[in-house]
């Protein structure tokens, strides 16, 4: 049988101010093997204005996409519509006046008010319809 081992108590050897300032300073000048000394950090960002202004300054060929001709073709979704009274999505449409309402609150208010008013809310909107 193999005598067993008992383990020797070490106590720490408390460290002086010396020794900590020391350390914290060879810790500091050591380089760091993660950082390339190549980087560098940009020393002011440009929000969208400042870069607008900059383009129109500058005279890019017309391949060249800046934000000032960035072309896209239209939605191949469909419009949303809105209600004219409240503005919020507008799922109804009345087919007397052709007003868009959002619910049956709205609809009811709808068909209290004049031709006239049924015109300005239309208007609001650039729907030209005349109502008889």
């Amino acid at each position: 049988m193999a005598p067993k081992r008992t383990k020797k108590s070490t106590i720490p050897k408390s460290p002086s101010v010396d020794d900590t300032s020391d350390n914290v300073l060879n810790l500091t000048l050591e380089k760091k093997p993660f950082k390339s000394s190549k980087y560098s950090t940009p020393k002011k960002w440009k929000n969208l204005k400042q870069i607008l202004t900059l383009e129109k300054n500058q005279d890019f060929s017309l391949d060249i996409p800046t934000y000032q001709n960035i072309e896209c073709p239209p939605s191949i979704r469909p419009q949303k519509k809105y209600c004219d009274v409240t503005g919020l999505e507008a799922n109804y449409t009345d087919p007397k006046s052709g007003l868009r309402y959002h619910n049956t609150e709205i609809y009811q208010f709808i068909r209290t008010l004049g031709v006239p008013n049924v015109q300005a809310y239309l208007g609001s909107r650039n729907a030209a319809v005349v109502l008889k």
